[in-house]
């Protein structure tokens, strides 16, 4: 038997052009499975069992502990339809066995848009002003809002999408501060004009923060109760990193207690009855996992979808490398 690519997704094929698909045929059997959700052990053993290369994305991947990788025995390639594999469950054989690629970061301008979006709204309450303009709050509702020209915008982690952020964030006239863990991405901000301190320094000084880390290296919140805390009065809070990086209960407190003016967040964390109060003020904004849903950013990914698969069956480590940045999961 040749080359047999399985592409898991709750959008079927709809991220690959027919051109796309038609290109990987020329290499492999491809097969087509969509799940809106993610398959069981038994399940992915038996949708999986005939892959070599298995093409997925992060909401419906397969936990590939030991015991299902041993019913996978012609598995040797993984393509995440993603730009980092953070939260992908891999047992230890899959980490010696498998080679697993990522995408190149096809979304981070989109996702730092979406975070000025988030900001822009949290100041000029315009996603209120729709609501009440429709009836669906009451008339009385106040949209008054705040200028961000002049004020201080910290952001917390500086890589792609939080230095795309801080460059456009400053076309608005905002001033940017920033802090990150990793000291490779503090010298490229400083090379940019970028401010770097400490955390505890931009939490004092910024009049709106944006959570950009990633939660690869976060075992607890980013943004507890005592951070929020350390915010000015009246702070806007914008989070397009994981909901998890902010404690959701502290936000709530910190908002009720008009300590926390606002808060956006790109997930689904609040409840419409628990929370709606919040969400008839205004105060809470969440966007479903949407920021890097774009016209540009789709495209790009199935291009780079399409290319990764090819290079997996092929394996080929240059093609791949071109494809992406491979990782070897080891």
């Amino acid at each position: 038997m040749g080359e047999h690519v399985v592409v898991l997704s709750h959008a079927g094929a709809e991220p690959l052009t027919p051109a796309q698909s038609a290109c990987i045929t020329e290499h492999a059997r491809l097969e087509v499975v969509v799940r809106h959700e993610t398959p069981d052990a038994s399940e992915a053993a038996h949708l999986l069992r005939h892959a070599t290369v298995v093409a997925t994305t992060p909401s419906v991947a397969p936990r590939l502990d030991d015991e299902l990788l041993g019913r996978l025995p012609r598995l040797h390639s993984l393509v995440l339809h993603a730009d980092d594999a953070e939260h992908l469950a891999l047992g230890a054989s899959a980490r010696r066995r498998l080679t697993l690629t990522t995408l190149p970061d096809p979304a981070s301008g989109a996702v730092a848009e979406h975070a000025l979006g988030l900001l822009l709204s949290l100041a000029t309450r315009s996603h209120l002003a729709n609501d009440r303009s429709r009836g669906r709050v009451d008339a009385s509702t106040s949209l008054q809002g705040v200028e961000l020209c002049g004020s201080t915008l910290g952001v917390l982690g500086v890589g792609r999408v939080g230095l795309h952020l801080a460059r456009i964030a400053t076309g608005i006239g905002m001033r940017v501060v920033g802090a990150d863990p990793d000291p490779t991405a503090r010298r490229t901000a400083e090379h940019v004009g970028i401010e770097m301190t400490s955390t505890d320094e931009v939490l004092h000084r910024a009049r709106a923060l944006a959570i950009c880390a990633s939660a690869a290296s976060q075992s607890s919140p980013l943004l507890d109760l005592a951070g929020l805390g350390a915010l000015q009065p009246g702070a806007l809070l914008v989070n397009v990193g994981r909901p998890d990086l902010v404690d959701t209960d502290a936000v709530v407190a910190a908002l009720r207690l008009r300590h926390l003016r606002s808060y956006a967040v790109d997930g689904t964390p609040f409840d419409r009855l628990e929370h709606a109060d919040l969400m008839a003020e205004g105060r809470i904004v969440q966007t479903g996992h949407s920021a890097g849903w774009r016209d540009e950013v789709l495209a790009r990914g199935a291009e780079q979808l399409a290319r990764a698969i090819v290079a997996a069956v092929r394996q080929d480590p240059a093609a791949r490398a071109e494809a992406d940045g491979e990782e070897q999961v080891a």
